[in-house]
């Protein structure tokens, strides 16, 4: 599928990031941060690896603007499951600590698999 939405937007890498992980809002304006802890509000999802070293501009889907995006499982994902992001920021099925942010549009077999996720964010916890 990967009709991903259509324009991402430029934010400041604060450290380095990997490709169709997760992203949350950074300490200081207009960055991003590697999620690390699955209770991180995901802001969007990376587009292309940023090596911190060499550049500090990150391309990122933000999920506001819904759409269908490539995310990389952490483990094996369900076809129709809740996702959220893990304590790296690869997409899991959601636990009961979480914000969903999608609902997985393909089954994935193990982690660093790439898979299609409908944007979908609930703001409350899954009970």
């Amino acid at each position: 599928m990967n009709d991903a939405p259509s324009t991402p937007v430029t934010l400041t890498a604060s450290e380095d990031l990997t490709a169709y992980r997760f992203v949350k809002i950074g300490s200081s304006a207009q960055t991003v941060d590697a999620i690390d802890a699955v209770t991180d509000l995901a802001l969007g999802v990376v587009v292309d690896d940023v090596d911190f070293s060499e550049a500090t501009a990150a391309s990122v889907w933000l999920l506001n603007r819904g759409g269908i995006l490539p995310v990389e499982a952490a483990a094996a994902i369900s076809l129709g499951a809740n996702i959220a992001p893990s304590a790296n920021g690869r997409a899991q099925t959601a636990v009961s600590t979480q914000y969903t942010r999608g609902i997985a549009l393909e089954a994935a077999s193990g982690a660093g698999h790439v898979i299609d996720m409908l944007v979908e964010i609930r703001e409350t916890v899954i009970a």
